[in-house]
């Protein structure tokens, strides 16, 4: 096609295509045509690779330079820039003509109808600040938002016109929904760019944008593409491959949260956004809790204050700090201002601590009186009014005194669950107090409160509780009192231990002082005192330091003194305050601090009262340390005379040698007790340290050498007595010990014996944060190497001592000799990493280290080299535990040499070390830290750098080959390892793809194979988890898969025929010793494509459109590589012995997998929407893949023989015939020539059409019902179907004009085929449902008959074989077993062999003789009989099995063993109550199909189904019929109405016994046999049914209703007997016999008769008096017929009055000679039932109870009578 352009128009896709033409496609209209070479010039984008004119589209696109014939076109090559070319056209026409296709293409098909370029494997890379790449992705963000809600619009407007409301109000949500987020997505950007707010906000919304339109787009495309950063939508002209998995696995997490559209979408928006970040705290990380106190509804009369604290119920102790609201007598603060701000946020908190139950809890105080009824002095007045908060002096007369507790447990509530931001609102806290007034209790309130133990308490009077609001927020407490406005100007209440402090870095100064309690004396009073303590802090000089608090927020205040609750005539009072010192910063302030507690005695009337006091020294006064965490016991003592005074200036107690202390007692019982007062202290102090030895090593100048020696030992734990440095001091306290170290070094380095004790310790320091349980801790360390660290002269003297140790590790008969030294070595290399960054950090601070770099590169390699040595070490036993933590830390390391060395220099100790690092056979983390190390290689500047990964790239293929190697078994930690190194292969293509380095494609060639053998054993596992568990996506395959197709899409023709050809280094991955062929190592990778096609969706899932046509694309280009090889002549001539081999040859597979390409639904392009056909020709062949497809093959086709094809049929025929009508024209037209081409080799080779028939047959059943399935059941006019088509005119039209088939076989093969195909198509139109059975039953039959009638045994069992599964899936087991004797019937009693029997490639029955599977399936058939108690079938099969196992096998064995079967059969029918199922006459009249027209049909029903169940079933399949009455006659006006009309006339009948004669005599016969046997043979094997209708002859009622008992009875004769393999049979006879009431009293009383010989046989079997009412009522019932006047009724029969009252019976009588003896008859039975009661009364004298014997003596009253 040519086509002229106007100037500027853009051309894309532009290629030469010779003589002066080139191809192009317009990008306005995307038409594809020829262009003359003068309308084409070249335009160079930003960074454009750009094609020449004229020339070769593959040089171009291969990055090398343009040749010689390409001279004065401008080329601009740039590895980083993309192989797009944009081009204009220019002006100026060309007077050329189109290039001829040369005679020689014409003569032979072109192997591909559409050129494939190489793949576009160089990415744009984005040029854009990342500011500019954000507001591109707003701008397609709002335009995609502004699409979809254009289109929510239109279909909101239909849903309200059609009144779905539901449907409106749901798109009209995600309207506003959609909209809303625009918004705040541009709001929180804004708000972003102005520093006002991280970029977390928008990121949110953002990503929800992006999950609506994403679930949008697989709700109404059934697709979903990704976007890339800059919003555009990804496609692999614009993302890596792996880039481009990586977002779709993102797109599937994030679809995988919500499915479906939001409902309310834009009111759960809402609402989410006032909760915060709109997620859920995760499982790690510190949580911090929001208190909001709204309302303290209770009035203590006084002021007070609330202590608000976190409480485990597990560890039963405070977790947190205090949060102080103090109120006036009000309610209020006493500064108005702060009414909002009563809240704060509990910081530190984990998940952990919500686990062990956490509680908040809230302890009131009240500040005034000391009773309630003491008298309220002025200052107890102001307090009221005055700040609560505020220390009480000592003239004060204000205590304090506890009011209430409330407790809330937050566990219970779910607050860890709760949204990040969610407000929750609780109903109200009560306020408890003791019960009965037990003070003593009141420490301890809330822990009886957490564990409900109500008998301690009490809610307090008059109070309604405390209102909270409580939400959750995570991650840095910082960051979110900034983001959130609630948290704005509050300060944090801290957590009451280090948990959560040393690493994040914070610095805290803190000690805690918990007053437990204490025993005083009552000295002389005559009750137990009040007792107040007071808290001083002073100093040695007795100066007091302002430093103790209880109670974080606005309105604590620091002071020198606390005092604490009044405990009421207690001596013992508990206390549990907590009060925070905070330490001062002064150096040396706080080792001079003591805590004094003066103890008072309290009244309501007088000024509070000291007794004694005592003191704790805050610092150990030998070496500074503060005291330790523990419970301090300290001695209460008589106060001294200046304490008493007032006047004591220095504090004279802490001279306690000088001071003349009394210590107080008092007696109990004949012993004295001293007074004691309990303190425990918690230390959490980042700048003070409890421990002396590391006291003494921070302040390391004090000391001399040998001291600092001994301190250094000791610090090591190397000095008896003393432990080492614990993990906790060593975390608080690394800086300071760190700057020690460093400054020990520095005046220690002029000797390395000085120096190395420095060094242990230092390594000892560095090992911790090493260990995997210390993780957390890591960043203490790296703040402080990046941050604190100063030193220029360390990274010598590490050097040195890094040095001195990898030497003496080297002299084996040294390190045995010092094994202390070994320690050593192995705390510094668990620490190599930070060493080299120290060094590192170090060097960088050494002015002249510009001068000396090439010695220090020279040193670092030097000690690369012997860290390598150390990996291939073997002893001592301690170095595997070296080896393994120098691996785990060395991906840091290369982080850290990169600051040194040039990326390619780092390659080369990376690529060395790997190679020296050996496998573990152990499933220890070795061998993950060796992935890891690669992983962390492949995604540093390493690998990015050209000649560095050439440098690294085969130590890395080494190292992942060695993981892939194929074992026999995989366990879970080799898994892992595979998926580890998948995942690097994924991030190595990804690089290799945008640095389009075609050499590295080269190198990575030998993993291929070890690829392809994960990728067939991961398929082979997931389709076994499939069919146990029925679930799908594999991520682990789906990665496989994946680095697979990148690698194959990245190779070029050179390289994929180099693949074939070099010698691969581990062939045992091909299940071969010897060196495979091309054609092996070919077969292999189409055999591992094809796999992947068979489970396509399963390894991609059917959104991620984009993969399916990639790995469609990538199996074209393979497939052309094949069909290049296989047209070659040796390969041509080997097709057919190949194909013959029974192995999958390399035409089976490529077949195999073209018509999977071709039939996957996926990639259809007929009926596609704009978006998804830009998405399947978005690949380098530019066109529908399927068409690619359909080029190859027909290529290969033409050049096999007509032998080899018929090979093929076998797998080729269904899916020819399934698709001949493809909408798309180069699918259909190869399926039309390639079937006829087989029918054509067939009937050459053999004259018939044999195989492929029998391929035809078996394939149009399965391809019309899925035809059915895919339409809903509508199969259309069959007329019109694409295979009817195509037997009914193509292959006629070819027949006719071949001069092979243009014979008798040919036409005779074209006409059953369209019979076959009516049968079929009258069979699959009906679904599979019980529904549907009868219609699917009888199209079975049709079509079974017709086979069988055609000859075609082979088809006719196979379709018997389906109907009996069908049947049996619906519980039709009779149905189905007489369709499994369908088969047996075909067979005979012989040895003659029978193949195999495949049903939908399930074996069914293997290679035997007819008489082994004809014995074989009566076996199942009885099975199926047996369940459904037809046992009367099994028993017939029985008796012919017998006759076959005693006459043909003589294996008497089996004959005993049937036998046995058979008495159990007998058991079964006699002992078991049996239901049948109900019958029903159907009859069809007018405008039915013709299979009902005008017809009546016998219906098996349900078990003991009603008619009216029954008739809504058949009402339901016809529901415009109209309803005939049973008494009404079908007239022609039913039967042939002009209307179109349908009736149903609907009956229930009885079967007629094949034995009953009553037909004959007119009479219902019933036989002597049993009621089991009767009612088996009532409703089994039976042909004939009736059903009654009753009239009256006379139009005067007759005074005895039995003389007007007319009967019209209508015989049904059915065509085959019921049951059968149908539920359905037709009428095929109908026979009316009129009944008089003559003969209807003799059925009557013959009936009646039978039924009481049975019930009197039954009384006979009964002890005596053991006969229940049953009986009794079933004899009085015809002796005494109190109802219908009993055998009095047939008196005129007997005496002949009914000739003269009703001539009419008589006339009856005398007209049938079979009726005439009827009188006789009734008499006769008259006569028999007088002897059947006579005998019943006998027998009832004697069974019946005591209880019915007068009612036995009514009855032999009445039988006499």
């Amino acid at each position: 096609q040519t086509m002229s352009l106007d100037p500027g128009v853009k051309l894309i896709e532009v290629e030469s295509a010779g003589d002066g033409w080139m191809w192009g496609t317009n990008a306005a209209t995307q038409q594809r045509g020829l262009f003359p070479e003068s309308y084409v010039a070249v335009e160079v984008a930003k960074k454009p690779h750009a094609i020449p004119s004229g020339g070769d589209r593959s040089s171009a696109s291969s990055g090398t330079a343009p040749s010689s014939k390409d001279e004065g076109v401008e080329e601009t090559v740039d590895d980083a820039a993309s192989k797009v070319a944009e081009m204009r056209v220019s002006e100026g026409p060309s007077s050329a003509t189109p290039p001829e296709i040369p005679e020689k293409a014409k003569s032979k098909r072109s192997t591909l109808a559409y050129k494939r370029p190489p793949p576009p494997i160089v990415l744009m890379k984005k040029n854009k600040q990342s500011d500019e790449v954000e507001i591109d992705a707003q701008k397609t963000l709002s335009s995609d938002v502004d699409s979809f809600v254009n289109k929510w619009r239109s279909q909101a407007a239909v849903a309200l016109a059609n009144r779905n409301f539901k449907e409106y109000y749901q798109i009209k949500s995600q309207m506003s929904t959609l909209l809303e987020w625009r918004r705040q997505m541009r709001l929180a950007y804004a708000d972003f760019l102005a520093e006002k707010a991280d970029a977390g906000q928008y990121l949110d919304v953002k990503n929800s944008i992006l999950k609506l339109i994403e679930a949008t787009k697989q709700q109404s495309e059934s697709f979903s593409v990704p976007r890339t950063e800059d919003g555009a939508p990804a496609s692999v002209t614009n993302c890596a491959i792996s880039s481009l998995y990586q977002l779709h696995q993102d797109m599937r997490e994030r679809m995988n949260e919500s499915s479906k559209l939001p409902e309310g979408a834009a009111e759960q928006y809402k609402k989410e956004v006032a909760k915060g970040l709109r997620k859920r705290a995760g499982q790690e990380g510190k949580l911090h809790l929001f208190i909001h106190q709204k309302a303290a509804i209770f009035s203590a009369g006084e002021g007070c204050q609330l202590l608000y604290s976190l409480w485990s119920k597990k560890m039963k102790d405070f977790v947190s700090d205090e949060f102080m609201v103090a109120l006036t007598a009000a309610g209020m603060p006493d500064d108005i201002s702060l009414m909002e701000k009563l809240n704060t946020l509990f910081i530190d908190l984990t998940q952990s601590d919500f686990e062990d139950e956490l509680v908040l809890v809230c302890r009131i105080y009240r500040i005034g009186k000391l009773t309630s009824e003491d008298k309220a002095s002025s200052s107890s007045g102001m307090m009221a009014m005055g700040n609560a908060a505020a220390p009480i002096s000592d003239d004060r007369q204000i205590y304090k005194r506890h009011f209430g507790c409330s407790v809330l447990n937050l566990t219970e509530l779910n607050v860890h669950k709760l949204l990040i931001g969610e407000e929750l609102n609780p109903e109200n806290t009560p306020i408890y107090q003791p019960r009965n007034g037990n003070e003593h209790n009141f420490a301890s309130l809330h822990e009886a409160i957490a564990s409900n133990r109500s008998e301690e308490y009490e809610v307090v009077p008059k109070t309604n509780g405390i209102a909270l609001g409580i939400s959750l927020y995570e991650g840095d407490y910082k960051a979110a009192m900034d983001k959130d406005a609630r948290l704005q100007g509050i300060s944090p209440t801290l957590r009451r231990s280090m948990q959560g402090i040393v690493d994040t870095g914070e610095e805290r100064n803190d000690l805690y002082i918990t007053l437990t309690g204490g025993d005083f004396s009552q000295d002389s009073k005559k009750t137990a005192k009040n007792i107040e303590v007071k808290i001083s802090c002073l100093m040695d000089t007795g100066a007091p330091v302002e430093c103790l608090i209880r109670g974080s927020g606005p309105q604590g205040m620091l002071a020198s003194s606390y005092r604490s609750t009044v405990y009421y005539h207690t001596n013992s009072p508990p206390f549990n305050e907590t009060v925070k010192l905070v330490i001062p910063n002064e150096q040396g302030k706080f080792e001079r601090c003591h805590l004094l507690f003066t103890f008072y005695h309290c009244s309501g009337t007088k000024p509070r009262a000291a007794f004694g006091f005592s003191f704790l020294e805050l610092a150990d006064s030998v070496n500074g340390a503060a005291i330790k965490d523990h419970v301090y016991s300290c001695s209460s003592y008589k106060m001294m005379d200046n304490m008493i005074k007032g006047n004591m200036i220095i504090p004279k107690y802490l001279q306690k040698d000088k001071a003349k202390l009394t210590i107080r007692n008092f007696r109990t019982g004949l012993s004295k007790q001293d007074e004691i007062f309990r303190v425990r202290t918690t230390m959490c102090s980042t700048k003070k340290t409890q421990n002396g030895v590391l006291h003494d090593l921070i302040n390391w100048r004090q000391l001399d050498g040998p001291q600092l020696e001994t301190v250094l030992k000791k610090c090591l734990g190397q000095y008896q007595g003393v432990a080492s440095l614990s993990h906790d001091e060593i975390f608080k306290f690394l800086k300071e010990i760190m700057d020690a170290l460093c400054a020990i070094f520095a005046e220690k380095r002029s000797s390395m014996k000085s120096i190395l004790p420095v060094f242990h310790l230092f390594a000892y320091v560095l090992e911790h944060f090493s260990k995997k349980h210390f993780k957390e801790y890591c960043p203490i360390l790296e703040s402080y190497i990046k941050e604190s660290f100063s030193n220029q002269r360390m990274h010598k003297i590490l050097l040195q001592c890094v040095d001195y140790y990898m030497k003496w590790i080297e002299d084996k008969t040294a390190v045995k000799s010092n094994p202390k030294d070994l320690q050593v070595f192995l705390n510094f290399m668990s620490s190599f990493n930070y060493i080299i960054w120290i060094i590192n950090v170090s060097r960088k601070q050494d002015p002249s280290a510009g001068k000396t770099i090439n010695e220090f590169k020279g040193a670092l390699l030097d000690l690369m080299t012997r860290v390598n040595r150390l990996m291939q070490m073997d002893e001592p036993l301690k170095i595997t535990v070296v080896r393994g933590k120098t691996l785990n830390h060395f991906p840091s390391v290369v982080d850290h040499l990169l600051d040194i060395f040039s990326p390619a220099e780092v390659s080369v100790i990376a690529a060395g070390f790997l190679d020296v690092v050996p496998l573990s056979a152990k499933t220890g983390t070795f061998n993950k830290d060796k992935l890891k190390l690669v992983q962390h290689i492949c995604e540093s500047t390493v690998f990015k750098d050209g000649s560095a990964r050439q440098e690294v790239l085969p130590a890395i293929l080494k190292t992942l080959m060695e993981f892939l190697k194929p074992c026999a078994r995989v366990e879970p930690a080799k898994r892992e390892l595979l998926s580890i190194s998948i995942k690097i292969l994924l991030t190595m293509l990804n690089t290799i793809q945008e640095e389009d380095d075609k050499q590295a494609i080269f190198t990575m060639l030998p993993i291929i194979p070890h690829l392809i053998f994960f990728v067939d054993t991961s398929m082979t596992k997931q389709k076994d988890k499939k069919e146990e568990r029925g679930d799908g996506f594999d991520v682990a395959l789906s990665n496989g898969a994946t680095a697979l197709i990148t690698l194959l899409y990245l190779m070029d023709d050179s390289q994929f025929k180099h693949f074939l050809e070099i010698d691969l280094e581990d062939e045992m991955i091909l299940d071969t010793t010897e060196k495979t062929s091309k054609k092996e190592r070919l077969g292999i990778v189409l055999s591992c494509l094809g796999n992947l096609w068979n489970m396509s969706v399963t390894i991609y899932p059917s959104i991620w459109l984009l993969f399916h046509v990639l790995q469609a694309e990538v199996t074209v280009k393979i497939m052309e590589w094949t069909n290049s090889f296989l047209i070659q002549d040796e390969y041509i001539k080997a097709a057919k012995e190949d194909i013959e081999s029974g192995e999958n040859s390399l035409w089976e597979m490529m077949y195999d997998i073209g018509m999977k390409i071709i039939t996957f639904d996926l990639l259809a392009a007929e009926g596609s929407n704009e978006a998804k056909l830009s998405v399947l020709k978005n690949n380098a062949y530019q066109t529908d893949l399927r068409c690619c497809v359909t080029s190859v093959l027909h290529h290969n086709w033409d050049t096999l023989s007509g032998d080899s094809k018929l090979l093929l049929a076998d797998d080729l025929v269904q899916t020819l015939l399934g698709q001949v009508g493809s909408e798309c024209a180069e699918i259909a037209t190869m399926c039309k020539q390639f079937f006829f081409d087989l029918l054509k080799c067939e009937f050459v080779a053999t004259k018939d059409f044999a195989n492929v028939r029998d391929h035809t047959i078996s394939s149009v059943g399965s391809i019309v019902t899925e035809q059915m399935a895919r339409d809903g059941g509508e199969g259309g006019d069959e007329t019109q179907n694409p295979l009817f088509l195509l037997f009914k005119n193509d292959l006629e039209v070819q027949f006719k004009t071949d001069d092979v088939l243009k014979c008798e076989e040919g036409s005779q093969f074209l006409k059953e085929i369209k019979q076959l195909f009516t049968l079929l198509v009258a069979l699959a139109k009906f679904p599979k449902t019980a529904a549907h059975e009868q219609e699917r039953c009888f199209a079975y039959s049709q079509l079974m008959d017709y086979l069988l009638k055609m000859n075609r045994k082979e088809n006719y069992t196979r379709y018997a074989h389906q109907m009996s599964q069908e049947m049996l899936g619906l519980g039709l087991n009779i149905e189905a077993g007489k369709a499994l004797l369908l088969h047996a019937n075909q067979l005979k009693w012989d040895n003659s062999p029978l193949p195999d029997l495949r049903i939908e490639n399930k074996e069914m029955f293997p290679a035997q003789t007819s008489q082994q599977r004809k014995e074989r399936l009566y076996v199942q058939a009885m099975k199926m009989f047996d369940k459904a108690q037809y046992w009367e079938g099994s028993l017939k099969l029985c008796e012919e099995l017998n006759t076959f196992y005693a006459k043909g096998l003589y294996d008497y064995g089996k004959v005993s063993n049937t036998l046995k079967k058979m008495a159990d059969y007998y058991n079964s029918i006699k002992e078991t109550d049996r239901f049948y199922p109900s019958t029903f006459r159907v009859g069809y009249y007018g405008d039915f199909g013709p299979e009902f027209k005008n017809s009546d049909f016998i219906y098996r029903g349900e078990v003991l189904e009603s008619i009216g169940d029954f008739t809504n079933r058949i009402k339901g399949k016809f529901p415009g019929a109209t309803m005939l009455g049973v008494k009404v006659d079908a007239g022609d006006e039913h039967k042939n109405n002009p209307n179109g009309e349908q009736y149903l006339q609907i009956s229930k009948v009885t079967p007629i016994s094949v034995k009953s004669d009553w037909e004959q005599k007119g009479e219902w016969v019933v036989e002597l046999a049993p009621r089991y046997a009767r009612d088996f043979s009532s409703n089994n094997e039976v042909e004939q049914f009736y059903y009654s209708r009753p009239f009256r002859k006379k139009k005067e009622k007759s005074e005895n209703e039995f003389l007007d008992l007319w009967v019209e009875k209508k015989v049904l004769t059915v065509e085959e007997v019921l049951p059968n393999t149908q539920r359905r049979s037709k009428v095929v006879k109908i026979e009316n016999i009129i009944v008089n009431p003559l003969e209807n009293a003799v059925a009557e009383i013959v009936k009646k008769n039978a039924e009481l010989r049975e019930k009197f046989g039954a009384m006979k079997l009964l002890q005596d008096g053991a006969a229940d009412n049953s009986y009794t009522m079933a004899l009085n019932g015809v002796v005494d017929a109190a109802v219908n006047g009993g055998i009095g009724n047939y008196k005129t029969f007997v005496n002949g009055q009914y000739k003269t009252a009703n001539p009419e019976i008589y006339e009856d009588v005398k007209s049938s000679p079979s009726k005439s003896d009827v009188c006789d008859r009734l008499c006769s039975a008259l006569t028999e039932q007088l002897e059947i009661l006579e005998y019943g009364v006998e027998i009832h004298g004697r069974k019946c109870s005591e209880s019915l014997r007068p009612l036995h003596e009514h009855i032999v009253g009445m039988f006499e009578k």
